[in-house]
């Protein structure tokens, strides 16, 4: 889904749910509708001020400017990339609701952009917004609303390419505590002069344990986030693919310890099948972990990005070494550790599945120089694993010699470097058997890396770290 109208539909929901909440009755809405209004202004990339706010006896009508900058994102940009456009929100008051949400509760609402400011970037269907939702709050103050964006055209600044993005629709559920949300892009595509890239149908899910507005303003929360991707194909203009992707799938978990003071992020990733020129790559799994992460340290994290958003490279970099050097005790401290559990996939020569674990142990003081390798090998202890099928290896053999010889003998016979690559593939092999970078079963090779205390172990025989230290 488009960027910029994602985080636009957030700024609509952050504003709506401040608007009828069952705490900002009566005479209180306008003044908490500026505050949340405020607030919002102090989150990176978004402004937002109160154009005019009405209130009646049986409903309030509020016109918010909402902006988003997105010229932090894209420094390079050649032009600004700030969208800004006008919001009407209506709200029904209850118990009693027939307008937007019909039925019994606190208040009803309906929510939409005015066009101007966004035809500029964007054409759609005339006489419809380009975001609407619909919504209500219950008894309990919850806030349950669906929301959807028009198809449209990116306005193009080069007429040698256009983008076109297909109807989103989602619903979600806000609460003072949490909240969830779960969204469908039909598709998309990218025409240009050389290739066309479509995009299948998208469905995105999220759900969070804390308040929306804390976390949009930086706050760490717990979750878990999923994209399903049906199909990503690029093509040629005699309708070539020059890569399918299908059936990709994302997925992230955050939970805190139970102390709180650490967090947990978990992220996986699957892949049907990917097919890039002559490689083909099937059932594709990494699923990783991120474990101990000091809590402390994530939330100054945050905050620093949210400060230097709109700063210039140099200065990002410079703040984030600063934030680094002044949080790495205490990040270490938490023994943080890397995990992969699991790394596998299928090509037609054979399979293969592999595993890490690497974990920071036993650090009381950080040294002044940080590029001292000695210091890091004596505190990590790590175990990684691999299985590749013979077949399988022996193909990656030669497809390595034969880039090597490609750069090597520009124009030689294509079929002769083949048919040496072939030959030189099982002495390459036999060579990595010899040294012991590798084992051998009756159907794969296998390679086993242990370390910790500074001394490192591959495939069971010592490996000496003296280069490195």
């Amino acid at each position: 889904m488009n960027k910029k109208g994602l985080l636009g539909g957030v700024g609509i929901v952050v504003v709506a749910a401040a608007l009828i909440g069952p705490r900002f009755a009566g005479s209180q809405v306008e003044d908490t509708l500026k505050q949340h209004v405020e607030a919002l202004n102090n989150v990176p990339a978004y402004t937002a001020q109160v154009v005019s706010f009405d209130r009646g006896w049986f409903g309030s009508t509020a016109t918010v400017e909402l902006g988003v900058d997105f010229s932090g994102a894209f420094p390079e940009a050649e032009q600004s990339e700030e969208l800004s456009f006008e919001v009407v929100i209506d709200v029904q008051h209850g118990p009693v609701l027939t307008q937007f949400s019909p039925g019994l509760g606190l208040a009803s609402l309906e929510a939409s952009s005015k066009d101007e400011g966004l035809r500029e970037f964007l054409d759609w269907e005339d006489e419809t917004p380009f975001y609407h939702m619909v919504g209500s709050v219950g008894f309990s103050g919850t806030f349950s609303y669906s929301d959807s964006i028009s198809s449209f055209t990116l306005v193009p600044n080069d007429a040698r390419q256009q983008i076109s993005v297909s109807r989103y629709e989602g619903s979600g559920e806000v609460s003072s505590d949490s909240f969830s949300y779960e969204g469908v892009l039909e598709g998309a595509e990218v025409l240009m002069e050389v290739q066309a890239v479509s995009v299948g149908e998208m469905k995105v899910r999220t759900e969070a344990k804390g308040d929306l507005l804390s976390i949009m303003q930086g706050g760490l929360y717990e979750s878990e986030m999923s994209m399903q991707l049906e199909k990503v194909t690029a093509r040629s203009p005699d309708d070539v693919d020059f890569f399918n992707v299908e059936e990709l799938d994302v997925e992230a978990i955050s939970a805190f310890s139970d102390d709180e003071k650490h967090m947990n992020v978990d992220m996986n990733y699957s892949m049907k099948s990917f097919m890039f020129g002559d490689t083909h790559l099937d059932n594709l799994v990494v699923k990783m972990a991120f474990n101990n992460l000091d809590a402390e340290f994530l939330r100054a994290y945050n905050q620093t990005m949210q400060t230097i958003y709109d700063q210039g490279p140099d200065e990002m970099e410079a703040a984030t070494e600063k934030l680094v050097k002044d949080s790495l005790p205490q990040l270490l401290k938490a023994e943080p550790e890397f995990v992969v559990s699991e790394f596998s996939g299928e090509m037609e020569p054979g399979n293969f599945e592999g595993d890490l674990s690497a974990k920071l142990v036993g650090v009381a003081q950080v040294p002044d120089n940080l590029d001292d390798i000695r210091f890091w090998l004596s505190s990590l202890i790590a175990d990684a694993s691999l299985t590749v099928d013979k077949p399988l290896l022996k193909w990656l053999a030669e497809q390595q010699l034969l880039s090597t010889m490609r750069m090597q003998y520009p124009g030689a016979d294509e079929a002769e470097m083949q048919k040496m690559a072939e030959q030189q593939a099982p002495m390459m092999i036999n060579m990595y058997l010899q040294q012991g970078l590798l084992t051998e079963t009756e159907d794969d090779y296998r390679s086993e890396f242990q370390m910790e205390g500074g001394e490192a172990m591959l495939n069971g025989q010592k490996v000496p770290l003296g280069n490195m230290m």
